[in-house]
């Protein structure tokens, strides 16, 4: 017997996500409750901190999830989460990593061009940190006529960048790195754009960071010097919704999972 599938609608990425996992939908609010026990797989929101849910609530849940063997997808969940390891967190598979960081590198070449005065193509784009966004940044801004810098702490993330084509840096010299840069692009989750750098780019200079919180550029310094800086976090579910669900919902089907005979729709 096909069991059901309960989905967290917390933005439209999510309500994009239901609409692809299909069955016949009916709100949880207007349901009469939850049988736990005809739950096979339970969604939750990307990143789970999006679920505002006080601890009673989320203890009663995972002791759901727990004795009814559900299977548990989400991104960013919880160090121990039950039921992940039957379903996936999806902020830890390499190919929705991959996917998002195109998305994302996209959406952020969009918001340079609004943000800025310049335009992309014959300026210098500095990308901090080489990792899948970082190599995403660099090749979407490269294919838009930028001229690239990657600035990255270990020498081999370096030689793999100059092996592509990209001019490199590293962190210790701030001059080279700013000089004559318009578009600073941050990847990295550590401090790593403070005052030293910030203080040589050019007044008309943009720095977006996609770092998570609390991101990895000197906002203060920023403001102090007069340079525009955006947090941009969450990009794909924000700009992308639909192709964000796309991801997610080929990772999960992928991963094997059994589309419910009923999906519940849960929207706080």
């Amino acid at each position: 017997m096909q069991k059901d599938t309960i989905i967290y609608v917390t933005d439209q990425r999510q309500k994009y996500l239901a609409d692809m996992l299909g069955g016949e939908q009916t709100d949880c609010r207007n349901s009469g409750g939850i049988d736990y026990e005809r739950v096979e797989n339970i969604v939750f929101p990307t990143p789970f901190s999006k679920l505002k849910l006080i601890n009673s609530d989320i203890e009663k849940l995972k002791h759901n999830i727990i004795i009814n063997n559900i299977a548990v997808w989400g991104g960013m969940m919880p160090e121990c989460f039950p039921g992940v390891d039957r379903g996936c967190d999806f902020m830890r598979d390499e190919t929705v990593i991959e996917q998002n960081a195109i998305v994302t590198a996209e959406v952020t070449a969009s918001i340079a061009i609004q943000k800025s005065i310049h335009g992309i193509y014959g300026s210098k784009v500095l990308v901090s940190g080489f990792g899948k966004c970082g190599k995403a940044m660099a090749r979407i801004f490269s294919a838009m006529g930028a001229r690239v810098m990657v600035m990255a702490r270990r020498k081999q993330a370096r030689l793999e960048a100059a092996e592509l084509g990209y001019e490199t840096v590293d962190f210790n010299n701030p001059a080279k790195a700013c000089l004559e840069t318009l578009f600073l692009i941050n990847t990295v989750p550590d401090r790593v754009i403070d005052e030293s750098l910030i203080m040589l780019l050019q007044k008309d200079a943009i720095i977006i960071d996609i770092a998570s919180k609390p991101g990895g550029c000197d906002f203060e310094a920023c403001k102090r010097y007069q340079i525009n800086c955006t947090h941009a976090l969450g990009l794909p579910g924000i700009y992308c919704p639909k192709t964000g669900a796309k991801i997610l919902y080929d990772c999960m089907k992928r991963k094997g999972m059994t589309e419910g005979l009923w999906l519940f729709r849960i929207a706080p």
